[in-house]
């Protein structure tokens, strides 16, 4: 390959990079922790997923 065509792909590069932490570095929840007191375990806020946790719903019983 010439070595201008290997410049213009390791600009690109570069610049495809620069977009992508861009995107990524907007979403500041996604890597900021919210959590008040940093003693305090992550899973102590993060959200329940488990319907029977939330209802103690383990009876057997279909809903």
């Amino acid at each position: 390959m010439e070595k201008d065509k290997l410049k213009l792909i390791v600009r690109n590069l570069k610049l495809l990079v620069d977009a992508l932490e861009s995107e990524v570095y907007s979403d500041t929840s996604a890597y900021l922790d919210k959590r008040e007191n940093l003693d305090d375990p992550a899973s102590y806020y993060a959200p329940i997923s488990d319907y029977d946790e939330i209802f103690n719903d383990d009876d057997g019983y279909p809903d």
